[in-house]
């Protein structure tokens, strides 16, 4: 008897279709509202409906072909590395924009990204943290006005 080994499709569509129904629940106690006056309950639980959607197409499709193995793509030494690597820069983001502000820290990301998970030059990867940055802040700064943290490092 072979020990029966998950795909990646079958975990990762039962653990986004648990996420999906976790916001769902989460947005149930907002006003749904209605179609031409949506509510703020609306969005959260039409992109929840969505993600459902997307992982129950995922989850059959594992679930109908035969996958690689979950643990196979963990084998590769550089696939372990990147991962470490972008999980270790998403830390370093959360805890220093604040003191660094949005454009930094942005910038700083877009810069491990491209640079070293991408495997992208420096040229490359310096144009794509100034545009991608500065093209989010302005976007989310200043056409949205979303309040993004300054940082000590701008006044």
């Amino acid at each position: 008897m072979t020990p029966r080994r998950a795909r990646a499709d079958v975990a990762g569509g039962a653990a986004l279709l648990a996420l999906a129904a976790l916001a769902w629940v989460a947005g149930r106690g907002l006003p749904l509202g209605a179609l031409s006056q949506p509510g703020a309950g609306f969005f959260p639980r039409l992109l929840a409906l969505l993600l459902a959607l997307l992982s129950l197409a995922l989850l059959v499709r594992g679930l109908a072909r035969p996958g690689a193995a979950f643990t196979e793509p963990w084998t590769d030494r550089s696939t372990r590395r990147r991962l470490l690597l972008m999980t270790g820069a998403l830390a370093f983001y959360v805890a220093a924009v604040g003191t660094l502000g949005y454009l930094v820290t942005t910038a700083a990301l877009f810069v491990v990204m491209v640079r070293w998970v991408g495997g992208r030059g420096w040229a490359h990867a310096l144009v794509i943290a100034a545009l991608g940055s500065a093209g989010s802040w302005y976007v989310f700064g200043r056409l949205l006005r979303v309040n993004l943290p300054v940082g000590a490092l701008l006044p």
